[in-house]
């Protein structure tokens, strides 16, 4: 009798074994290099200059030659630049399409927002998002008696710290 860990010759005809299939990896028709063409990979999310780094979200107004919005901007429903080049995917919005939000203020304990995120076409409508997180600053700010005027705060970026998770980074100008 014989076992499962026996040598077997599979060329010496043992009656009911049949050799593996093997299936070769590329089999396909053979194509001209003028038939194939070549896309370049979509940029990751985030900056190529900054391979390591965390993923960002930035908040620039349209138009302007460097990115920060002002709280009172943010909530003022300000043009941006670029609001509709981040998906759902990209912020890891959750089944319930909320992403997480960390504010911090030196000196302050800092606290956790759940956002409710929007879009269209699976693009988040990052105007709207913007809102949302400026009407947290501002509870953020009211929560801790912050003494500091909302026009000299400006919102930076975001960066994720966790799917799903973004801490914001302000500015004071």
């Amino acid at each position: 009798p014989l076992s499962a860990y026996d040598d077997l010759d599979y060329r010496a005809g043992t009656p009911g074994l049949y050799p593996p299939v093997v299936q070769p990896l590329a089999m396909g028709r053979p194509r001209r290099s003028s038939s194939v063409s070549y896309s370049p990979r979509p940029p990751a999310f985030g900056d190529p200059f900054r391979r390591n780094s965390p993923p960002q979200v930035k908040f620039k107004r349209k138009g302007a030659f460097r990115s920060g919005i002002t709280l009172g901007e943010a909530q003022a429903n300000v043009r941006l630049a670029g609001y509709d080049s981040y998906t759902f995917n990209d912020l890891g919005v959750d089944h319930r399409g909320k992403i997480y939000v960390k504010i911090s203020w030196p000196g302050y304990s800092p606290l956790n927002y759940e956002i409710p995120v929007d879009g269209y076409g699976g693009l988040i409508d990052l105007q709207s998002l913007t809102r949302r997180i400026g009407r947290a600053v501002a509870h953020y700010l009211q929560a801790n008696i912050i003494p500091i005027p909302w026009d000299r705060i400006e919102l930076s970026h975001m960066e994720e710290v966790g799917m799903g998770s973004w801490h914001l980074k302000m500015t004071t100008n």
